[in-house]
């Protein structure tokens, strides 16, 4: 009776081991699937903070040439005098 019951416990793990290894498999498909969508959202993030840093490069850029050109936004405007002109 014995080896009749262990014989039924192997069939039974038998036919049970691919319905296990198969859902085990969806799951990691499924977590894989959810990885790599938040893979997808980080490099998303990773490339709109370096737009954002080339933007902030591109306006510390402009600002020192605005400065070497004296267009500095806290300085006096230099008036030109225009000579020869109808104005006078």
């Amino acid at each position: 009776m014995t080896i009749v019951l262990a014989v039924l416990l192997i069939m039974v793990m038998f036919f049970m081991l691919p319905l296990y290894l198969q859902n085990r498999l969806n799951r990691l498909y499924e977590m894989q699937h959810k990885l790599s969508q938040e893979v997808t959202f980080l490099q998303r993030d990773a490339l709109l903070l370096e737009l954002k840093i080339n933007q902030l490069s591109s306006l510390e850029n402009l600002s020192s040439f605005a400065e070497q050109a004296g267009l500095d936004l806290n300085a006096v405007p230099v008036k030109i005098m225009v000579q020869g002109g109808k104005n006078e």
